[in-house]
């Protein structure tokens, strides 16, 4: 690439040089940084600045592009470049990796004209930022079933349960999921269909694998009860009006054996109870 010679003030520190040159990247305004920029045999300072500039972009619209490959193919080539360029102006790279640039990109499409207009395509961005951040999420202990062994039947009231750093849930009001399936089978997608209702679903990593599921409304209250640092007897509680009250232990239990099974789980303790 093409070596960009700044002309070094003494007076000025690099930090300072630094943000100018970010400032020109992000905005593309070259009148303060162009007067520290010497020209080259081969390139005037103007022409320069141009290359690092194209090229800037080039790189985040592919990181972007490999971020939310389904949203892409949904918007297809011109529009998702023009959505980019929107994005770029609107939330700049800011962090030192790349892989945060996308973090905004579904709530810029569920905001900004003309992307609000079609609101399956922030569900698409957002669904595959929950996909990648399973991936990328730290680590954690994981529980297994025998850790409900230890526990008296008298404990069972007062137990919690920590879910593992890797599990998030969404909210979604189209056929996302199925869509996505659809596009990375490299099918042709549906056009998307707004669902009954709105659908929670989960997703987190088990081994290096990322997975998905939809929740039902008693799951949701768990999932909920259980962000909400609520014991057993409290989850059980809160489900009264949407199960048989002879069969919420029983489901709980199983839900959250499920999710044992799963590797959701990175603790399971007794609630210390003020005396």
């Amino acid at each position: 690439m093409l070596a960009i010679y700044l002309k070094w003030r003494l007076t000025m520190k690099l930090s300072n040089l630094q943000n100018i040159f970010q400032q020109y990247l992000t905005q593309g305004d070259q009148a303060t940084v162009k007067p520290m920029i010497a020209d080259h045999n081969r390139f005037n300072a103007e022409r320069g600045l141009k290359v690092y500039f194209d090229a800037y972009r080039i790189r985040l619209c592919e990181i972007l592009k490999l971020d939310f490959p389904k949203t892409h193919t949904m918007m297809g080539d011109d529009h998702f470049d023009e959505a980019f360029v929107l994005y770029l102006q609107k939330y700049p790279s800011k962090h030192f990796s790349v892989r945060y640039f996308g973090q905004h990109f579904a709530h810029f499409l569920r905001c900004e004209a003309p992307y609000s207009d079609y609101p399956a395509l922030a569900e698409m961005a957002e669904f595959e930022w929950s996909v990648s951040f399973t991936i990328d999420a730290s680590d954690g202990p994981i529980v297994d079933v025998a850790a409900f062994q230890v526990f008296k039947p008298t404990d069972w009231p007062d137990l919690l349960f920590t879910l593992h750093p890797s599990v998030t849930h969404c909210l979604f009001s189209f056929n996302t999921p199925h869509i996505w399936q659809l596009i990375d089978k490299e099918e042709d997608p549906s056009t998307p269909e707004k669902q009954p209702a709105t659908l929670r679903w989960l997703f987190w990593r088990k081994g290096m694998k990322s997975y998905f599921r939809s929740c039902n409304s008693a799951q949701d209250t768990m999932l909920q009860g259980v962000l909400n640092g609520q014991s057993f007897g409290d989850l059980c509680e809160s489900l009264l009006t949407l199960l048989p009250e002879n069969e919420i232990p029983g489901f709980v239990a199983q839900t959250l054996y499920q999710w044992v099974q799963d590797e959701m789980i990175s603790a399971i303790c007794v609630q210390q109870n003020e005396a």
